[in-house]
């Protein structure tokens, strides 16, 4: 048992029913990999450099990261000060879309899944959930809304009138003033420090880690490292984001150019006259075996067997990520095309690649898809399987998101079963908008086949499948991230 997981079950033996008790989490280095300041200060200065405005906040933002990264934090009040006096009548509405850029274009890959995890424990046992951090709430506010947590302790700038008025609300949400929110949160749930938790990275945090009866050090800094050594603290570590090692590049490498290579083989084959499914096979096995090699993934399959039940079929499965494609020619190895959005074709790694095996490529605003529907059904009149998404897109963190009726109404026409395919954790390989490669073991899931007699409705039927996607995945996404799809729908 991992250190994480001793400590997701001592959270459930402590749970309480009806004592009211308080989880806090620091932000940067906590809740993300990194510093969220710093992807703050490449969304200013890209702003600043197209409206000539806030560079030199930009700038400025840079010098609070390396402040925050000392650990000494001396000067961090100073640093603080002179950023709101740089803001003054800057529209907060401005600092506002520059977090919401920040959180999708860097923030939302650096969400460790591990501290989902502590969050969804957290709310499984009934506790109060605080983000308390010495950012402000620009950076801040996206990340909580993903995690549904609506309790937030951080740096304020004031505002009137909708712009920056040059000062800052003291106290800071730093050091001293992190323990006083804490405190002021404790009154207000009528609870006390002693019954709380409190993660973070920093030793910046001590005087609230000293307070509450429950302190964790998380990716502590080397001073925090030792003091929890001293203090008997639980440290925990999490690795599956952050700086890379020479690993994840050396094997990101070699995925691509056996991409490359599968691609050339290919097209020599065409050109030597292959037959074009026997081609197609070959480059499938290459891609699932050779690629999920050199990632480095490993495979726990649960009902195997239901994968080779009847072909021709059409396989479903729910987009978690890039290496999906991968992961799905490594489980069915031959005799598959998949449906893609056309935006793929011009990829220059992927889409040559795709070509080779006779995708189908779908154009999302295309309001007539009958030739689509003509080539998926001479695919199973030939004998061979479909692949296909039925939610359309990749998911932030795995939530499932509403199906699409298409694969339905191909099984009923062709009179095929649907085969669904659970990816439990694909993106801890390879999270949405990430580029480099993390050895994980894959987690898969197979369900019995859906017969087409079966299909009755398929608005019902699709929206069956989506419930028993949701019933594997949608527990533990729904307890994490009440916002996500799912959650919403079971809500309404």
């Amino acid at each position: 048992m991992t250190a994480l997981d001793q400590h997701l079950q001592d959270i459930t033996l402590a749970a309480h029913p009806g004592e009211r008790r308080i989880a806090f989490f620091d932000l940067d280095r906590t809740l993300i990999a990194g510093y969220s300041i710093l992807a703050l200060a490449a969304e200013s200065a890209r702003y600043g450099a197209a409206q000539g405005k806030l560079l030199e906040s930009a700038r400025l933002l840079q010098d609070i990261a390396r402040e925050k990264r000392s650990s000494r934090g001396t000067h961090y009040h100073k640093l603080v000060d002179r950023l709101a006096r740089m803001l003054a009548g800057v529209p907060e509405e401005t600092l506002t879309e520059l977090g919401n850029k920040a959180w999708e274009h860097k923030l939302a890959r650096n969400l460790y899944p591990e501290a989902v995890k502590l969050v969804a424990a957290h709310r499984a046992a009934g506790h109060h959930l605080v983000i308390v951090s010495a950012a402000s709430r620009y950076q801040v506010e996206p990340v909580a809304k993903v995690l549904g947590i609506s309790d937030l302790c951080c740096t304020r700038l004031a505002v009137e009138d909708g712009r920056f008025t040059g000062e800052v609300i003291a106290p800071l949400c730093y050091g001293e003033g992190k323990a006083m929110a804490a405190r002021r949160i404790a009154r207000q749930q009528g609870t006390t420090l002693d019954r709380s938790w409190f993660y973070t990275d920093s030793s910046a945090d001590l005087p609230l880690l000293k307070k509450v009866g429950h302190p964790v050090a998380v990716n502590p800094s080397d001073k925090l490292a030792v003091h929890a050594r001293n203090a008997r603290w639980p440290q925990l570590m999490f690795a599956s984001r952050g700086m890379p090692q020479a690993e994840n590049i050396t094997r990101t490498a070699l995925v691509a150019q056996t991409l490359l290579a599968t691609t050339v083989a290919g097209a020599m084959g065409r050109r030597l006259g292959v037959d074009s499914s026997r081609n197609a096979n070959r480059i499938t096995r290459a891609l699932g075996d050779l690629g999920s090699g050199f990632a480095g993934l490993n495979y726990e399959i649960d009902g195997a067997e239901k994968l080779r039940h009847s072909r021709p079929a059409i396989y479903v499965f729910n987009h978690q990520s890039l290496l999906d494609s991968m992961v799905l020619a490594h489980l069915l190895r031959e005799d598959i095309v998949a449906l893609c959005k056309t935006e793929m074709a011009s990829n220059p790694l992927l889409g040559p690649l795709l070509r080779q095996v006779d995708t189908i490529f779908v154009d999302r605003d295309e309001k007539d898809q009958s030739q689509v529907l003509k080539q998926a059904m001479n695919v199973l009149a030939g004998g061979r399987s479909l692949c296909i998404a039925p939610e359309g897109t990749r998911s932030l963190l795995g939530e499932i998101q509403p199906f699409k009726h298409g694969a339905f109404l191909l099984a009923k026409r062709a009179g095929v079963p649907i085969v669904p395919i659970v990816l439990h954790n694909v993106k801890d390989a390879l999270p949405k908008g990430a580029w480099l490669l993390r050895p994980a073991t894959i987690r898969v899931s197979v369900l019995d086949p859906v017969l087409p007699d079966q299909i009755g409705s398929i608005r019902q039927a699709c929206r069956d499948m989506e419930a028993s996607y949701c019933a594997l995945l949608g527990a533990s996404s729904s307890a994490a991230l009440p916002n996500s799809t799912f959650a919403q729908a079971e809500r309404a």
